[in-house]
């Protein structure tokens, strides 16, 4: 049983790598393009123009401003110690609720809210009034389609 699954295996691998030697057959030639496509002409053109290639002149040259080993080791320590420092400080039970009265009392002078009282007596003359002019300028919807 065990040899049959070799062979099946080996004729699988036979096959597979057939057929990806044959799709790798012509790597570097152009496909065939549809004679009948308006872009026909210039797809064949820029297929046949051969493109340009860099030259080692060119490559940029190494940057100085890199930083060493030694310094990004450092900033990362430092940071590990920032981190370790804001979780102490965020830590549960690091804080404790005093002076409460204080805190409240600046927080409703930074609020400054506007003093509530009752309306008077010209402000709701003011709003039935109002109220009065948009209702009659409302009208109701016909009763059938039309």
């Amino acid at each position: 049983m065990n040899g049959e699954t070799r062979k099946i295996v080996r004729v699988g691998l036979i096959v597979g790598l057939a057929v990806g030697a044959t799709a790798c057959a012509t790597p570097f030639s152009t496909a065939p393009v549809d004679p009948s496509s308006p872009i026909a002409a210039s797809v064949n053109a820029a297929a046949k123009t051969r493109g340009t290639h860099r030259k080692f002149s060119e490559i940029p040259p190494v940057p100085k401003d890199v930083p060493t080993a030694a310094q990004i080791r450092a900033a990362v320590a430092q940071q590990q110690v920032a981190g370790e420092a804001l979780t102490k400080a965020v830590a549960p039970n690091t804080w404790e609720l005093k002076d409460t009265e204080a805190y409240a009392a600046k927080a409703r002078r930074d609020a400054n809210p506007a003093a509530l009282q009752a309306p008077t007596d010209a402000e709701r003359a003011e709003s039935e009034a109002f109220a009065r002019a948009l209702r009659s300028r409302a009208s109701a919807p016909p009763s059938r389609p039309q």
